[in-house]
């Protein structure tokens, strides 16, 4: 056997094929890996096309590294080296290449045969989606490559948001692994079933592809123990590394000046809409929504106001004579500016018609995606390459006028950078063949380009935001739309996980959030509307938005809007997909729960929600409660459509910040009864004073001053929100 090893971790690999054997955390004298297999990588030679063959083996080992070297055939070798460090040991690998054959990525290393050493008590979290946890994965992925399977970075809808992943027993140990690559390369970052057990993967290429060209991972992917704590101990490590990339280099949002954000986004506004109708008259329920609110909101419009249809299930713009005079309704426009409200339109960005306007611009710009994309997606759509000429000056001149004609205040685009693989096969775009980092790289300079230009010809900051959003543009956007904090009640990029989210098996994590907190772009989620019908789950759901940082989004793409008074609901007809009428009607006690975090996140304490650094939250031992929902707010094709029933949730949702050097507990009573629970935190010192805000269901604030030792237990009025913090008096 070859040994690698430090004072906390061994590897041992097999001296006769070099696969991986097992893998021992010393520290604790626990096995976490055990492997019988002889796969030691997996190597795609052509599009789809995989080996794991080789015709020679051969090692050397010295006391920081040990070399591993396969001749697969003459002319290509795979050379990996296997680096130690003090706390982690390290990959790096490349492919010589020598012949005419296309080598299009590799998978290195596999690490197979990762147990179970705790049945429930096991979890694997993932940055899937901005942030996943699946309970029991060797259960839980039942099938043969059931898992995060193909899991390309970045890409946030249906891959990696951010280049790490955790698995863990609780309170016995586990595994941190890891890519260190600053240079925003492609990647896939894997854990799944294989062969009866569990496996870790990673995955390189797609970079620059061409007869004889090399495969070249030339960054860390880094194993190493953890003790089991919880999903925040792997993400302490990773952000220590991650805040010293470039796209935390502008610095935390609460240093920058104002010319470098939008302080109305994060400071003054307390809520969200999303997809209301563009071109039609709206003003009923503008009004209404700003009233219960309370506070400014931010409107995301419907996609209904280009000269060409632009919906959803058919019709798209092509270039620029497509756009061009827009429609947008000049009553919703007022309405809002009446109210102080602001608002972006709702584009596609670079989703497109090849076959209207600009034709032959277009068809020679189009993103060529792979043959068989590694990724559960399978990008069946026209979109531009963000490399090309005519893509950069068109995103940029159409934006401008956009902004000009409407006046908006933001630009929204979805089906963007952050959920698109970045892959172009591509030899006529100025670009690598595969491309990687080059499209990531083009899609920062033209967000750059565009938010430069609107800027100037607005006379102000313009915020621009996408649907989800990764690490590598947290410093290019201002927001982004999610909608997995509503699961089960929502939809979209969580879909695959569907079933374990409805036997409790897999739970939406703010593991993005807690990363890059102060630093990340404002989230909009919760794919909600206020009526009862819904089920008492949004209660839940909007507890978590906020406390989770970002804002409540009330989404009106699939479905009417509420009826707000004897004139009914918006029809179908003027809609930009097909819904059935509802008739369900504005509930008063949910917007009034919404109100109050509206408030909260635009009062005093709200800077920590809108500026801190998300921290562990509290323990907190509370009931868990049912909670119903029904779920209508989607196309009429999807599975999930009109489905409903009942989950379970806790009754107290909790989150701690820190602002500079004060820190802040949250809680919220998410039901209509009320609740006690026990409290455990460091923070809390039974002989210090401490300040405690009650936010109560009458819409009463409270503040008093309390001593910690009063603090082990808090007893809830129904739907109360409760700030701590500590004070010197």
């Amino acid at each position: 056997m070859i040994e690698v090893a430090n004072s906390r971790m061994a590897l041992l690999f097999d001296e006769k094929n070099g696969a991986l054997r097992k893998i021992t955390d010393r520290q604790r004298n626990l096995v976490l890996a055990e492997n019988t297999g002889d796969e030691a990588f997996l190597l795609e030679c052509g599009q789809g096309e995989y080996t794991s063959s080789y015709q020679d083996f051969s090692y050397a080992s010295e006391e920081t590294q040990t070399v591993l070297r396969w001749t697969l055939e003459k002319g290509i070798i795979l050379t990996a080296h296997i680096g130690v460090e003090a706390e982690e040991i390290s990959f790096r690998a490349q492919v010589a290449n020598e012949t005419e054959k296309m080598l299009c990525s590799l998978e290195y290393p596999l690490l197979d045969g990762i147990k179970s050493l705790a049945g429930d008590g096991d979890f694997v979290a993932h940055p899937y989606a901005t942030g996943f946890l699946v309970r029991n994965p060797t259960e839980s992925f039942a099938a043969q490559e059931e898992g995060f399977r193909y899991m390309p970075y970045p890409e946030s809808f249906s891959g990696a948001s951010m280049q790490f992943f955790v698995y863990y027993s609780e309170n016995l140990g586990g595994l941190y692994f890891a890519a260190y690559d600053g240079e925003y390369r492609q990647k896939w970052l894997n854990f799944y079933k294989k062969y009866g057990a569990l496996r870790a993967s990673h995955i390189f290429g797609y970079e620059d592809v061409g007869p004889g060209k090399p495969l070249v991972m030339d960054w860390k992917f880094v194993l190493r123990t953890l003790a089991g704590q919880d999903w925040y101990e792997g993400c302490d490590l990773y952000r220590e590394w991650a805040h010293r990339q470039e796209w935390c280099g502008k610095g935390k949002r609460l240093d920058m000046p104002e010319s470098e954000k939008a302080g109305w986004l994060f400071d003054d506004t307390g809520a969200a809409t999303f997809g209301i109708n563009g071109m039609h008259d709206r003003t009923r329920w503008l009004r209404k929504y700003h009233r219960a609110v309370g506070t400014p909101i931010f409107h995301v419009t419907g996609p209904d106001w280009p000269k060409e249809r632009q919906g959803y299930g058919g019709g798209l713009p092509g270039g620029y004579d497509d756009w061009f005079p827009t429609r947008f309704s000049k009553e919703n426009i007022h309405a809002a500016r009446e109210n102080g409200d602001h608002f972006a339109p709702f584009e596609f960005d670079f989703l497109l018609s090849p076959d209207k306007s600009d034709v032959e611009s277009i068809q020679r710009s189009l993103q060529v995606w792979p043959e068989k994309p590694k990724s559960c997606d399978p990008y069946t759509f026209h979109m531009l390459c963000p490399a090309t000429d005519y893509t950069k000056h068109f995103h940029v001149e159409r934006d401008r006028r956009v902004i000009r004609e409407s006046g908006a205040d933001s630009m929204y685009y979805d089906i963007s950078a952050n959920n698109i693989l970045k892959t172009c096969m591509s030899d006529t775009h100025g670009h690598t063949v595969g491309a990687g980092s080059e499209l990531i790289r083009a899609y920062r300079s033209i967000y750059r380009e565009t938010k430069k230009a609107l800027s100037e010809e607005k006379g102000g900051y313009v915020p621009l935001g996408t649907e989800m959003i990764n690490e590598t543009f947290i410093d290019v956007l201002d927001y982004y739309q999610a909608r997995a904090n509503a699961q089960p009640c929502s939809a979209l990029e969580t879909w695959p996980y569907r079933k374990l989210l409805l036997q409790n098996k897999a739970f939406v994590i703010p593991m993005f959030q807690y990363v890059y907190s102060e630093y990340a772009p404002l989230r909009l989620d919760g794919w909600g509307k206020l009526v009862r019908e819904g089920g008492s789950l949004i209660y839940h759901t909007i507890a978590k938005t906020y406390l989770w940082g970002g804002l409540f989004e009330i989404n009106s793409e699939y479905s009417p809007m509420e009826v707000v008074d004897d004139a009914g609901e918006n029809p179908s007809k003027e809609h930009y997909c097909d819904f059935q009428p509802r008739g369900y009607r504005f509930d008063d006690g949910i917007a009034a729960y919404l109100s109050r975090f509206a408030a909260l996140r635009v009062g005093e304490p709200g800077a920590f929600l809108q500026y801190g650094e998300m921290l562990r939250p509290s323990k907190v031992t509370c009931r868990s409660v049912d909670r119903t929902y029904f779920h209508y707010n989607i196309g009429k094709a999807a599975g999930e459509y009109e489905s409903g029933g009942v989950i379970p949730r806790e009754s107290i949702v909790a989150a701690k910040y820190r602002l500079r050097d004060e820190t802040a507990l949250f809680f919220t009573n998410t039901t209509a009864e009320p609740e006690n629970a026990a409290i455990q935190d460091s923070f809390i010192k039974s002989e210090k004073m401490y300040q405690i805000l009650r936010n109560r269901k009458d819409g009463t604030i409270k503040t008093d001053l309390v001593s910690g030792s009063e603090l082990g237990a808090l007893a809830f009025e129904p739907l109360e929100i409760i700030v701590i913090r500590k004070t010197e008096t």
